[in-house]
């Protein structure tokens, strides 16, 4: 899941700036999960522009909003409200607003995409509507085989691939105390799958052209 917070309203308003006619648009995914562009938010932000002069002649949310059929879907048959906006405001990822950028560009039409959100990264939900983390830092060389499903990359302080930086105490990072070792976690689970083995591998260091960016995925 792609982790968002909402941008101060002042710095949304300012981003609006000499635009009235505003469309704003969510995502019923993570967006909606992370509570910061679901239809709630979406229906809180068009009246909060409301509220600040801005007419706002179109409030959706898209299934998906990084998945550019899907923000087809929601603006079909709306095109005249669309073409009629001097702005859009996007409660969504980065992905999403740049998503939304390019259908309003293969509609032919020029109007500015803004957004109304901070994205903060991957994110997993590990409590059910409390809290979420980032557990996998997309490295692009997963060793999750050999570390018992514990990540490394995300869970050591350092990142280390081969073992504890040896200055762990009682369990805790010593980089970061409030929280435990990776590399002491990463033991005991390989301990209770029987597959201590595997710290026998010394790993190369990461090759970070892997993480070079943009990355693209073939979808066939």
């Amino acid at each position: 899941m792609i982790g968002t917070e909402k941008k101060p309203l002042d710095e949304i308003l300012e981003a609006l700036g000499k635009y009235d006619k505003i469309v704003v648009t969510g995502c019923n995914g993570c967006s909606k999960v992370c509570k910061t562009g679901g239809e709630p938010e979406v229906n809180g932000m068009a009246e909060e522009l409301r509220k600040a002069g801005k007419n706002v002649v179109l409030a959706t949310t898209p299934e998906r909003g990084c998945y550019i059929q899907h923000t087809k879907a929601a603006l079909e048959d709306r095109e005249t409200e669309l073409a009629e906006s001097e702005a859009v405001l996007v409660l969504g990822c980065g992905g999403a607003t740049q998503i939304m950028r390019q259908t309003t560009e293969e509609l032919g039409l020029t109007v500015p995409v803004k957004t109304g959100l901070n994205t903060v990264g991957h994110v997993d939900v590990v409590v059910a509507g409390q809290l979420a983390i980032e557990q996998c830092g997309e490295c692009g060389l997963c060793v999750l085989n050999e570390t018992g499903g514990i990540c490394p990359i995300t869970k050591c302080a350092k990142s280390l691939l081969n073992g504890p930086c040896g200055g762990s105490e009682g369990g805790k990072c010593e980089v970061d105390s409030d929280r435990d070792c990776a590399w002491i976690l990463i033991y005991e689970r390989l301990k209770a799958l029987n597959e201590l083995d595997s710290l026998k591998t010394y790993r190369e260091p990461s090759d970070h052209r892997n993480t070079n960016r943009p990355r693209r995925l073939t979808l066939t």
